[in-house]
């Protein structure tokens, strides 16, 4: 290795945040051979992406940061865990850049950061260097923050102003360029919060003064799965922005493997026996749980609609089951504590997901061509839910934004049994196209990928 040059990779190490920038670590690995980079995560952290270190490219190493947490952390909630790790990371991520410097004796010439990690700006301004930061979410969330203090006043203008409260929620948000598809309800109350003794969503509020600051961000996102005003309104904010597709899906996805291939809790298998698009595959992710109520009335409605089903479900919630719910239905479902989310997606017998909407899960459901049906929980969930539901008419939502047994019983019905559910299949199909196409040779994907990486080897 020749080059000086040494790109520091700074994790946000929660829920699914790593994985997409771990994924983008290897790509930019294997595309500048010569530079050297240095992933700097937590041990956990670490330890779940890389589980053999002897699997990394040469030009890639691992440092672990301290996680911050007091003895006992286990027992906290994972908000707190992460306030936690944050209150204290600016110290712990300048102490691994300093151990990576040692090691590979060279100093680092650009930061790649995530971009909750507002710290990292002033990190990379005092040795110095570019900084380039990485958004994991929906470039429609990243307006809404950019634009947040428009949007506070906008609220505090309408719920001040007599306005009712269920008219102020309703109200587009037609004064921020590519967002009049967007309601205010959509947009989480703690990032229009002035103060909120929380960690992520104070750094939320940041980035629209920190972000102009950077010498590029990348989203992880495609340009042509978003609005063009909007991309156009990002574009004028950011000194470059680049799209280099959704890392964790691939457009269109590989050939499934053997059932047994990965497959540690059998949904493969499981998947083999059923017929085309008639299972139900419901997942909240690894944060977001629905009510033990609203656990009894899904499971009530797949009961009373013979839905088959594949449910990724924490042990610990198993016990909202109705009575006799899984006795009932074992030849019906299939309840496992882990799912390989987006081979189960791409399986030909998937023909809903029950989502909460996810960045990350909303495109492995489009690389699979399946409807979804809408429960989100916070953060972008409800802006992603809108966009499924209204921008690309690809899913439903729940009644009233609650799992109900009646509720659930007609979004089955509909994505599953009615002409409504075939034609979000065709619209799913035709999305999955156009971005296969931005993620061929030669098109926007490919184009903004070279661009990243002659920034960071130029750097």
């Amino acid at each position: 290795m020749t080059s000086e040059k040494h790109v520091a990779v700074l994790a946000f190490p929660f829920t699914s945040h790593p994985l997409p920038l771990a994924n983008l670590l290897r790509k930019l690995a294997e595309a500048a051979p010569d530079v050297l980079f240095s992933f700097l995560s937590t041990a956990k952290s670490n330890g779940d992406l890389f589980p053999s270190r002897a699997g990394l490219p040469p030009n890639v190493r691992t440092y672990d940061v301290d996680d911050c947490l007091p003895a006992g952390a286990t027992k906290l909630h994972p908000r707190e865990q992460v306030d936690a790790f944050l209150k204290r990371a600016p110290e712990s991520f300048r102490a691994a850049i300093d151990a990576a410097e040692r090691e590979a004796g060279k100093k680092v010439s650009c930061l790649l950061s995530h971009a909750f990690l507002v710290f990292a700006c002033e990190i990379a301004e005092q040795m110095g260097v570019p900084w380039v930061t990485f958004w994991v979410p929906s470039p429609c969330f990243l307006s809404a923050c950019i634009h947040v203090e428009v949007l506070g006043r906008l609220r505090c203008g309408t719920s001040c102003g007599g306005v009712a409260e269920a008219e102020a929620d309703d109200k587009a948000l037609e004064m921020v360029p590519g967002l009049s598809l967007f309601r205010m309800s959509d947009i989480p109350d703690e990032i229009l919060q002035e103060q909120n003794p929380r960690m992520v969503p104070n750094l939320l509020r940041q980035m629209g003064n920190v972000l102009p600051r950077a010498t590029a961000v990348v989203l992880n996102s495609f340009e042509e799965a978003n609005p063009a005003p909007l991309v156009a309104d990002l574009k004028s904010k950011l000194k470059i922005l680049l799209h280099v597709g959704c890392l964790t899906v691939q457009f269109p996805p590989p050939s499934l493997p053997t059932s047994a291939a990965s497959d540690h809790t059998g949904c493969l298998a499981w998947l083999d026996a059923r017929d085309p698009r008639t299972v139900a595959y419901i997942c909240f992710g690894t944060m977001a749980m629905p009510s033990p109520g609203e656990v009894s009335a899904l499971a009530e409605a797949l009961e009373s609609t013979g839905t088959p089903f594949l449910w990724s479900l924490k042990e610990h919630m198993m016990v909202h089951m109705p009575e006799g719910f899984l006795e009932r239905t074992g030849a019906q479902g299939k309840i496992v504590p882990w799912a390989p989310q987006s081979r189960v997606l791409s399986h030909p017998a998937c023909g809903a997901h029950v989502t909460h909407c996810g960045y990350n899960s909303v495109f492995e459901s489009v690389a699979g061509g399946v409807p979804m049906i809408c429960k989100p929980f916070w953060a972008d969930n409800a802006m992603n839910a809108r966009m499924v539901k209204e921008g690309w008419g690809i899913g439903v939502g729940v009644e009233g934004g609650m799992i109900t047994k009646s509720g659930m019983e007609k979004a089955l019905e509909a994505v599953l049994r009615d002409e409504e559910g075939k034609e979000m299949r065709k619209k799913v199909g035709e999305l999955r196209a156009r971005l296969a196409e931005a993620a061929g040779p030669g098109a926007s994907v490919e184009a903004d990928f070279k661009a990243l990486v002659e920034l960071l080897s130029a750097a």
